[in-house]
């Protein structure tokens, strides 16, 4: 019995570990004959040495690298003052400055739950049932860009 459980966690952790490698970011060039942006400025925060901003856009000049995107990690954190590990990596190798978030058409998580409930007592019997549609769930990706007015 023993041994039969210890395979199970075995084979759960192996999965699961299958499936976490599956999930890496990924970093899309971005292409185009005019690549030069004035910037109109927004809100930012300083996340391991790289602007992000939340809202708007710098409010400098600026040039796009490209796209990430982190399957892990595409989801916002509501005081956005957090991003993936994985996302900053990619933001550096490809020389960014700093990020750009931006938000995707609303995506939902689907999550729904049946339950019936059947008892019989002294006195009757009774049945339930509850769905549950779940959270809506933010989906990011950010743009990594080069300033191009070194401060």
């Amino acid at each position: 019995m023993m041994k039969r459980l210890l395979r199970c966690r075995l084979a759960l952790a192996a999965a699961l570990l299958v499936l976490g490698a599956c999930s890496t970011t990924r970093f899309y060039p971005h292409e185009a004959s005019e690549n030069v942006h004035p910037g109109k400025g927004g809100s930012r925060f300083s996340y391991q040495g790289l602007d992000v901003w939340f809202n708007g856009e710098p409010s400098r000049p600026y040039e796009i690298l490209g796209y990430i995107e982190d399957p892990r990690g595409l989801y916002a954190d509501e005081d956005h003052h957090r991003i993936e590990s994985g996302v900053v990596e990619k933001a550096r190798e490809a020389g960014a400055d700093a990020l750009i978030e931006q938000i995707l058409p609303g995506r939902s998580m689907p999550s729904s739950s049946l339950m019936f409930n059947n008892g019989f007592g002294r006195r009757g019997f009774g049945m339930g049932m509850g769905f549950d549609v779940g959270p809506e769930r933010i989906s990011v990706k950010y743009i990594a860009v080069r300033y191009l007015d070194k401060r």
